[in-house]
């Protein structure tokens, strides 16, 4: 399942040692091993013999002898990577893994790259962008500076080349239409009586989406990231009304009725609508009163076995081909202002004024939401 993946990300908003990412959500590496043929080469290239910019003709030859690219934490559910994954390899001849490791959230990608790099196997991660600092503070991100750097937003990216952001989801409702008529629009929405028992929403304390959620429901009533006490009153008023009664969001829950509004990413409410075809109908709504966009950061394992392949794949999810993959699975691409997007491509209409980009230093906020989580809101 794939809201797996990030089921762990909010534990380690403020890390800093590899001992406290090892306890962050369960252990995906051992419940998803490396394949028996994907090699384990004892040595690599140094990463200082590689520079920070590469030409795309040296990486095309040298990602092809080693033939092939290992990703962690990029499944093929989710933000259509499936069908970048296939798309990269089908260009390059380089063959692709990443099924076994797709579930692993960020930190244990991280962790990964660490512990395995005398005998390293993961090449690439995508991670939530407040791991990007961590990244580096652990030495486990490569530099490298992909053809299209310059058009990545300053904010989005690590000035020293070792990650960038590539794409964003935003806070988005997603609503079951055979069972809400008036589909909420705004937060403030979603205290009306007709939604009693309809809302589905997961822990923050364990979901990356969720703490992601309640930021923007603290910008939607007047707070913002380094004021959450509205976004915690809010959602203890959704709790008191009966609105959300703890219930959690998930594609089944939404699939079979037993929840009508899930509060998620975009990408993912629209993955579930393709999903589901109709049974039951989704309509996927951005709150007009406040959102977050949170964006996912690339990086390249500095101890990775193939570190030519993996340099090869980052620029292609940088490339026009892999921004518009993103773009056709929900998600919002970084390059967005260069890129012309197909006609069949319908990403939700955002507000500007509503939506706050969240980076850098996230652990003020989500202190104060995993501690007032349990006192505040459900009454522990």
């Amino acid at each position: 399942m794939k809201h797996k993946k990030r089921s762990a990300l909010f534990v380690a908003l403020s890390l800093c040692s590899v001992s406290v990412i090892a306890g962050c959500g369960t252990n995906a590496a051992a419940s998803n091993p490396a394949p028996a043929n994907t090699p384990s080469p004892s040595s690599t290239p140094s990463t200082s013999a590689i520079p920070v910019t590469v030409s795309l003709s040296t990486l095309i030859a040298k990602a092809k002898a080693e033939g092939t690219v290992h990703g962690f934490g990029m499944p093929a559910n989710w933000a259509n990577l499936g069908n970048m994954w296939a798309s990269f390899q089908k260009k390059y001849g380089v063959k692709t893994v990443y099924q076994a490791e797709g579930n692993m959230s960020s930190g244990q990608e991280l962790q990964a790259f660490q512990t395995e790099k005398n005998h390293p196997i993961g090449d690439v991660g995508d991670i939530g962008i407040s791991f990007g600092p961590t990244a580096v503070q652990m030495g486990v991100a490569a530099p490298f500076k992909n053809k299209y750097w310059s058009q990545i937003p300053n904010n989005l990216k690590d000035p020293g080349g070792h990650w960038a952001a590539a794409y964003y989801g935003v806070t988005a409702f997603e609503v079951n239409t055979n069972k809400v008529k008036d589909v909420p629009t705004t937060w403030a929405d979603l205290l009306k009586p007709e939604y009693k028992g309809m809302i589905g929403f997961a822990d923050p304390r364990q979901a990356a989406v969720s703490l992601d959620a309640v930021i923007a429901a603290a910008y939607a009533n007047g707070g913002s990231i380094n004021n959450i006490e509205p976004g915690l009153k809010f959602f203890a008023k959704l709790k008191k009304i009966g609105n959300w009664t703890g219930a959690n969001y998930s594609t089944a829950a939404m699939q079979t009725g037993q929840i009508a509004i899930g509060i998620t990413w975009n990408y993912l409410a629209e993955a579930d609508q393709q999903q589901f075809a109709g049974k039951p109908p989704i309509n996927v709504v951005v709150p007009s009163d406040g959102a977050v966009a949170g964006p996912y950061v690339e990086v390249v394992n500095k101890y990775a076995p193939h570190p030519y392949a993996a340099r090869l794949l980052n620029t292609y999810l940088f490339s026009d081909a892999g921004q518009i993959s993103y773009a056709e699975g929900g998600a919002y691409p970084v390059r967005l202002p260069f890129l012309k997007l197909p006609a069949s491509v319908k990403l939700p209409p955002l507000n500007p004024k509503s939506v706050h980009f969240l980076s850098g230093n996230l652990s003020k906020a989500q202190s104060a939401i995993v501690t007032g989580w349990g006192p505040q809101v459900l009454g522990q």
